[in-house]
């Protein structure tokens, strides 16, 4: 798969007939990003954040656009018949470990189960070797259910067994 460029869009059916375009994220994107944070039911954020999140403070929405495409990528999903923002991968280099990078997926609670999460973690997983990472890395709340099955179908693996916080790591090679 080539690499996606912020010219670039890929229009991506899933199995429920429902289209979306998936591109790079841009910081134009930061409203569409606080909309959608906005959107996302409590226990959605709960899961996203690790911690009761009603709203992202401005150096948290920051953050979340300042993407280079190398260091620190994200891909978002748009919704084809409304041009809303629908559900957001991204990673971002573990200091210390260039060759390691931190993933984390939102999907609006509307659009999760039908498997755009794992679509976009496999184009996202795709970047990350593109730009020379061997591993992806993942952290979750033992809880979240639909993110660990998501996280196992694509083929990340397990590194911790117990506790509030499960690890999951992909290798890329």
């Amino acid at each position: 798969m080539k690499q996606l460029t912020a010219k670039q869009r890929e229009r991506l059916q899933l199995a429920d007939g429902s289209e979306v375009v998936i591109r790079p994220l841009e910081r134009a994107d930061r409203a569409g990003i606080k909309a959608a944070i906005g959107r996302l039911s409590d226990e959605s954020r709960y899961f996203r954040f690790a911690t009761a999140k009603p709203r992202l403070s401005e150096r948290e929405l920051d953050h979340l656009v300042d993407v280079d495409h190398h260091r620190h990528e994200a891909l978002v999903a748009i919704d084809a018949a409304t041009g809303e923002g629908v559900a957001v991968v991204r990673y971002v280099q573990l200091n210390g470990e260039s060759s390691a990078a931190e993933v984390a997926a939102t999907v609006i609670d509307d659009w999760q189960g039908k498997g755009l999460g794992g679509a976009m973690l496999g184009r996202l997983a795709q970047r990350a070797r593109e730009e020379g990472h061997c591993a992806l890395r993942a952290s979750t709340l033992a809880e979240n259910r639909r993110s660990i099955a998501m996280l196992r179908r694509a083929g990340f693996k397990s590194r911790s067994r117990g506790g509030i916080l499960r690890e999951y790591e992909l290798a890329l090679g």
